[in-house]
This record gives structure tokens, C-alpha cells and sequence, in this order.
């Protein structure tokens, strides 16, 4: 089965707006790619849309029909961990229920594109963290990580956490979160990680203003470029 399970070192590190480069771009080398938001958080069920909800913005990235309720199963209103917005609203998380609804979703598509939600160790349950999914998902892994001063740090002991859980690390792709031109320690992150951790960088994802269906779709060509053949 083919697919990916992208993750961050961080909240806000761009593993949306790189879920939907990598499933718009393969969806353009015709693949049926199928996508997943096992649990989106910080989001009201009730009054969403792609501009505000991460599932709902990849749906539309990858055009397919199938239910909001398999691609994010749990919703939650709280912007938190899973485990702690579920606790605040009086709300259980069974990760079967997620893994169902994958196995639904993989069943019907050639490839599976999942983004989880934080990083590996955000809890889902009080003994079950992010990557504890990824790793029953048999997915290899897919880690963003940001060019700023302190990436290193976040993103060897993200690569540390994947390998003690036996997770396959496919690689690293990294998302400037600002414009402009990266300055000399910013250009050198992607080398060291790899020389530190021996996972290959996969590429850069460049600065895209229009997060949008039709933003990614226009910035598709600068995105493909932005990768190492090591992905394609």
C-alpha cells in the first residue's frame, strides 16, 4: 500500500500545506489518493470550511467524495492535544475507530496521504500518542520541519522518537514559514540533519501565499522542483 503519514516538530510547522502539496502532486501523476485528519482539534464542527478546517482543506485539495466523518473522525472545538481537548469536552478518542475508518478509506483509494495533528508524542489517549497511529497505519513517515535556529534539535529528537517507536522515517521536508531568502544557518539545517541523523531531506517546500486549493495547484510546479528525485 502505498502513502505517507506526515508529521511535524511542532504545531503550526506547515504539515497541511505540505499534506496537500505531496496529495495534489501525486493526484497529477495519476494517482488515487486518498487523504485522512485522524483528529483535528481547535475546530467547531458545526460552523467549518476549508479555510478553517485541515480535513476539509485536503478533501478539496484531492477532489474526493467520501465521507468528512472517515477523513477526521474526531472534531474537536478545543485548540489543543487530543487528550486534552477530549478531557475538556467530556470526550473519549478510541484510536480503533480512526484505524476503521483508515482501513475504509485505504480499501477504496491506490495511496493514502494521512496528516497527523502535533507532533509524535502529542497523547491521543492518556497511553497512546501520535506515534503509536502512524506506526498501526504501516505508513513511512514524513517529518516537517521548519529552517530556523532550533530545528535541529526539534527534528533529531523527532527522528529519535519515530526510530524508537520502528517507525520507517522516508525522510524530511522542510517549509520556511516566512518569505524571503534564507540566510546562511538556515541554508545549512537541511545538511546537518542529515549528517546528524542519516535521514535524507526530501526537499523544500517553498513559500506559498494563497493557502487555497487553487494557491497549491499554482505553486505545484515550484513545489515538484523543490524535491529530490530520493521522493519521486
Amino acid at each position: 500500500m502505498k502513502g505517507y503519514f506526515i508529521t511535524g516538530t511542532d504545531t503550526g510547522v506547515g504539515k497541511t500545506v505540505v499534506t496537500a502539496c505531496l496529495t495534489a502532486l501525486f493526484k497529477n501523476r495519476g494517482e488515487d489518493v486518498g487523504v485522512m485528519k485522524p483528529i483535528e482539534t481547535g475546530v467547531d464542527p458545526e460552523c467549518s470550511s476549508s479555510a478553517n478546517s485541515d480535513a476539509k482543506f485536503l478533501m478539496e485539495v484531492s477532489g474526493v467524495q467520501d465521507d468528512l466523518e472517515n477523513v477526521c473522525p474526531y472534531r474537536l472545538k478545543i485548540p489543543a492535544s487530543p487528550y486534552q481537548a477530549a478531557k475538556i469536552e467530556g470526550k473519549e478518542i478510541d484510536p480503533e475507530k480512526i484505524l476503521e475508518k483508515f482501513r475504509a478509506l485505504q480499501s477504496k483509494h491506490s495511496m493514502m496521504m494521512v496528516e497527523g495533528i502535533g507532533g509524535l508524542m502529542v497523547p491521543i489517549t492518556q497511553r497512546y500518542h501520535v506515534a503509536d497511529l502512524a506506526l498501526q497505519m504501516n505508513l513511512p513517515l514524513i517529518i516537517i520541519s521548519r529552517v530556523q535556529t532550533g530545528t535541529l534539535n526539534h527534528t533529531l529528537l523527532t527522528i529519535n522518537a519515530a526510530r524508537q517507536h520502528g517507525l520507517k522515517v522516508e525522510g524530511v521536508i522542510l517549509n520556511p514559514v516566512e518569505e524571503g531568502t534564507l540566510d546562511a544557518i538556515e541554508a545549512e539545517q537541511g545538511s546537518l540533519i542529515e549528517k546528524f541523523s542519516d535521514a535524507p531531506i526530501l526537499g523544500t517546500c517553498p513559500y506559498i501565499h494563497d493557502i487555497s486549493s487553487e494557491g497549491i495547484k499554482q505553486n505545484l510546479g515550484r513545489f515538484e522542483q523543490g524535491l529530490k528525485e530520493k521522493l519521486i
